[in-house]
């Protein structure tokens, strides 16, 4: 598996859309968001975690935190950041 992390912009895009043609938004609520953001962050080995005990909250690096927002975007096709979907409750890990 490549790591996603390194892909040019016209590579990771390609990525995003083909991610989203078999993944499916079946509502906007969050726990969805939550499965979508977890199979992602599964498929393509990143180092992010969501503790959906006690406080929804992730666990992610900026860079992550950016590449998994852009695929929001391309499943939405609004911006939705982390910070909403996760009410504030990120904890960045240094790289």
């Amino acid at each position: 598996m490549a790591n996603i992390m390194r892909f040019s912009k016209k590579q990771l895009d390609r990525v995003l859309k083909d991610f989203g043609k078999k993944e499916s938004l079946g509502s906007n609520d969050t726990s969805e968001w939550v499965r979508l953001i977890n199979d992602f962050i599964y498929e393509f080995g990143l180092k992010s975690e969501v503790n959906e005990k006690d406080i929804l909250s992730i666990t992610t690096s900026k860079e992550e935190q950016v590449v998994i927002e852009k695929m929001i975007y391309a499943l939405e096709g609004t911006k939705t950041s982390l910070t909403y979907i996760f009410d504030g409750n990120i904890t960045y890990i240094e790289e």
